[in-house]
């Protein structure tokens, strides 16, 4: 029996406003595995003047994840298996080919948007990790790509650790240009294992790999995504 929606983490952390009494307040951010993400994404996207193309799937193939903060939703982002028609090779046919062509099994990392207001490096930290997880150990995938506008490229770059592939494109399915990114799974994982769950590496290594949880914590976080399916 599948479940609409459950819980796979939580965690406290402090807000970055002052509370009535002078105290830094404390918020509550829920990772959820959530099939009802759709319409939380097309509003933020449409906050933003994208426009979002309805697409249907099959729920073997995508697993949405959905921030919430304070109760509140706050962010989405989406994980889906090559089933032979990616989003990313209607732009980058060439390199989404070569990947299928060596036997690669590639994972997109799609569908994403989050409130500005989320700058809590372990929130976002913790959210990449179990995409990551849902990718490359749930999904076994090799090969993560994922399309993204060329100006937030260097964030994924620089905090992901994400490698570009080729120049900027227009992605009809948005109504705007974007870049492909990719990430090998041999690459994410001995960043994981390198600095996950190490914060206090965060000097030397300022990305969010430090704030992704410890290697040990995997099997944990991994069977919450399996459970109910």
């Amino acid at each position: 029996m599948q479940v609409d929606e459950r819980t796979i983490f939580e965690l406290e952390y402090p807000g970055e406003y002052l509370s009535r009494l002078g105290t830094t307040e404390t918020k509550t951010c829920k990772i959820r595995l959530s099939r009802k993400g759709q319409g939380l994404l097309a509003r933020m996207y449409a906050s933003r003047g994208y426009k979002m193309q309805a697409t249907l799937t099959h729920d073997f193939d995508l697993s949405s994840l959905v921030v919430q903060i304070d109760g509140q939703p706050a962010g989405t982002i989406s994980v889906r298996v090559d089933d032979g028609d990616l989003a990313a090779a209607e732009q980058f046919p060439e390199f989404i080919g070569e990947l299928r062509a060596r036997g690669a099994r590639i994972c997109e990392i799609g569908k994403l948007a989050m409130d500005p207001g989320v700058r809590s490096k372990q929130v976002l930290g913790a959210i990449f990790h179990i995409a990551f997880i849902v990718a490359f150990r749930a999904r076994r995938a090799t090969d993560i790509v994922i399309e993204v506008n060329p100006r937030h490229a260097p964030f994924y770059m620089r905090m992901l650790r994400f490698d570009p592939v080729g120049s900027a494109r227009l992605c009809q399915r948005v109504g705007a240009p974007a870049v492909l990114l990719h990430m090998d799974g041999n690459k994410g994982r001995r960043l994981i294992d390198q600095f996950g769950g190490r914060p206090g590496l965060s000097a030397q290594e300022r990305s969010f790999y430090p704030y992704f949880f410890h290697p040990d914590d995997e099997e944990g976080l991994l069977r919450r995504l399996s459970a109910g399916n």
